[in-house]
């Protein structure tokens, strides 16, 4: 296959121009498919954007995108499931599969069953991205889409959503999937205090600290209704929603509830786990990782745990999705995912052909050279794709170091940062030169550009940065060059950068460490791996964090990282105030100061959500990324640049130039995996 060259991957026309799905959040939907989002660019603000907040836009019709692909006559199934059906022990295909499956064509046109498919992991951290599946989906073409549900709609003003489930699904197991289930995980899980305390943002009505639920309806079996108390125009783009299904397997997880099992069952399975309360062993049970006993809607079962050191998934006999031909998907029998000590353990593994299709873990750009060379030994290529999050520096907000602290909060202490990084340097040292300067924004093909704060203090001037740090109190140095606290302490201006991955630092993270240095600041570094990172971020102990910060393809799907209310294990330059906005009686969270900038952030995303029509929502979310231009909450370096992954020769169905970017438009996402197939599976039979 030819390949882009690095400098041409830049030119590949930008999905992200197709940067929401807003449209469709604020209109009646009646159609299957929803409308593109793709809208022009419009001219980036200079100042703070207002908007009426009380009287939405008039809404339009959205219009009809592609019509959903015809259902084949007759539908096919796997060898490995053939067998089974002839021995008695599966019913035939028609019978799993829904009246109405999903129909899809992969990238590589109809595939070949069989195969494994090889990943790698680090710690506990298994990667599931590629499990992944929602009510709705957003498709290579950056459109809404029905996926398990079979059609949808939303009322005008953005308070009731009707989702029309394909009649015929099945959990793994064989069971019917109805609105019982949707009916269960709604009433019986998020509406229960022992399991949920506080009903998620993403099911309520936010008015300040209160967080009204939704009223959940089901009329019959196949047909789901949530009615908000305000309008819930993002609603359908969260990812509960395009990643997931707000629906629990009623008939396997009652065992396990204490409303619906058997007391004395209940508590004999209690002391089995050594659990104390119910809620515990429900939790458990119910996560699919570490319960395969759990029934799931997805194209691969786990076979074990992924505490295991090698983890392996077949192929699910009752998945819902067909191909044009009316073959049963997935293609790949069976993928497995080693765990690997450390990120060069990976990188060995993909060097040495030993990994088949893999991003993560493998830190493909920085070993670019080393894995192009092994292309022929490896029997793979190297594959690029879109990756437009940006580099940045996060300082903790809420340290538990008063002096940190006090320092972090001071905004030129953050501009001094910024303006002492050389961001054209750290582009061609590290990614020869490609990518884009700017801070954490969406790229600018998107309609949701915020040009005040993509630009704002990306000037390397390091004589600027020294004359702010100065202006703080920070003048005396040692003889070193470092900047001594004005306390009198003597001691030196030093904070820990906390790294996961990698034992090592990171490219970023070294330059960053001269940088700094440069201006009298101390930056060390420390490497973990991604579940004690985790653990340290939850429990508020990390000051400081360089790391990418994605989300910005379809910004309004999850602006968790310029809100800070969710996501608390990472990301954190509020970490404290995340965990008190999340549950109030967290104890490490904090309450934030009153006056703070950051209750404005909150407060226009309580608007936000509350905003029907694309225009509408745009100006809202640019309240939002107005404060972040003036306060610097974090500091930016560039994006827009490619992302690398290994690629097996003979492993169809994924391409370059396409989207990769945590979490609704990551690369297994939009390009399905269960379409992606060997061209001779027999060769890749593990």
């Amino acid at each position: 296959m030819e390949r882009l060259s690095r400098r041409d991957f830049l030119r590949v026309s930008a999905l992200s121009a197709a940067a929401t799905v807003a449209a469709a959040c604020g209109v009646t939907v009646t159609t299957p498919t929803p409308a593109p989002v793709a809208t022009p660019v419009a001219a980036a603000p200079t100042a703070a954007p207002t908007v009426a907040p009380t009287q939405p836009a008039p809404t339009q019709p959205a219009p009809t995108a592609a019509p959903p692909t015809a259902v084949p006559s007759k539908f096919k199934e796997a060898p490995m499931l053939a067998e089974q059906v002839a021995a008695g022990k599966l019913p035939p295909v028609d019978e799993r599969l829904p009246e109405n499956p999903f129909v899809i064509e992969g990238l590589d046109g109809v595939g070949n069953y069989g195969g494994t498919w090889r990943y790698a992991h680090q710690g506990t951290a298994l990667r599931t991205g590629h499990l992944a599946r929602g009510t709705l989906r957003i498709n290579l073409d950056m459109l809404i889409e029905p996926y398990m549900a079979e059609s949808w709609s939303v009322t005008e003003d953005g308070r009731e959503y009707t989702f029309h489930l394909r009649k015929g699904l099945k959990w793994s197991d064989g069971t019917p999937m109805t609105s019982e289930d949707f009916r269960f995980f709604y009433e019986d899980e998020i509406l229960n205090v022992e399991l949920t305390p506080a009903p998620p943002e993403f099911l309520s009505s936010v008015r300040g600290q209160e967080r009204i639920p939704a009223e959940f309806s089901a009329p019959d079996d196949f047909t789901v209704i949530y009615k908000f108390a305000d309008p819930k125009g993002l609603f359908a783009l969260q990812g509960r929603v395009i990643r997931d299904i707000t629906a629990t397997p009623a008939h396997y997880m009652k065992q396990f509830h204490k409303t619906y099992a058997d007391a004395t069952a209940l508590a004999a399975a209690l002391k089995a786990a050594n659990k104390e309360d119910w809620t515990q062993l429900y939790i458990e049970k119910n996560d699919y990782t570490m319960n395969i006993d759990r029934p799931v809607h997805q194209p691969w079962l786990l076979m074990n745990t992924k505490s295991d050191e090698f983890v392996v998934a077949w192929r699910n006999p009752y998945f819902w999705e067909v191909d044009t031909a009316g073959q049963q998907l997935p293609y790949i029998d069976k993928w497995t995912s080693r765990t690997c000590a450390t990120a060069d353990v990976a990188l060995l593994w993909a060097l040495n052909g030993e990994l088949d299709c893999q991003a993560d873990y493998i830190s493909a750009h920085a070993n670019y050279t080393a894995l192009v060379q092994s292309e022929k030994q490896g029997d793979y290529w190297v594959l690029n794709l879109e990756y437009p999050p940006v580099w940045c520096v996060l300082f903790n907000l809420t340290s538990k170091d008063k002096r940190l602290r006090a320092l972090f909060n001071e905004k030129d202490f953050r501009v001094a940062m910024s303006l002492a990084a050389n961001r054209d340097e750290m582009r061609e040292m590290i990614e020869d030169g490609l990518g884009n300067n700017r801070q954490y924004c969406p790229p600018a093909a998107s309609p949701f550009y915020y040009e005040k704060l993509a630009k704002a203090y990306l000037d390397y001037d390091p004589d600027r940065a020294n004359a702010l740090l100065d202006g703080l109190g920070l003048t005396e140095r040692d003889a070193e060059g470092y900047r001594l606290w004005n306390d009198g302490s003597k001691e030196r201006v030093s904070f820990i950068d906390l790294m996961y991955f990698s034992e090592n630092a990171g490219p970023h993270d070294l330059m960053l460490i001269d940088y700094y240095k440069a201006v009298g600041i101390e930056m060390i570094y420390r490497g973990v791996d991604r579940q004690l990172s985790r653990e340290m971020i939850m429990a508020n102990e990390v000051d400081v964090e360089v790391h990418d910060f994605d989300r910005t393809l379809v910004p309004l799907a999850d602006p968790v990282h310029w809100i800070k209310t969710g996501n608390k294990n990472e990301r954190p330059w509020c970490s404290a105030w995340t965990l008190w906005a999340m549950d109030n009686n967290d104890p490490n969270g904090e309450k934030p100061p009153e006056g703070h900038w950051i209750w404005d952030i909150w407060a226009a995303w309580e608007e936000l959500q509350r905003t029907v029509g694309e225009e509408n929502q745009k100006q809202v979310f640019w309240k939002i990324l107005d404060i972040w231009a003036r306060e610097l909450p974090v500091v930016g370096l560039y994006g827009d640049r490619p992302l690398q992954m290994v690629v097996k020769n003979g492993f169809k169905g994924i391409r370059e130039g396409y989207p990769y970017e945590c979490c609704s438009t990551s690369y297994e996402y939009i390009m399905e995996s269960a379409t992606w197939f060997w061209d001779d599976p027999a060769k890749h039979t593990v």
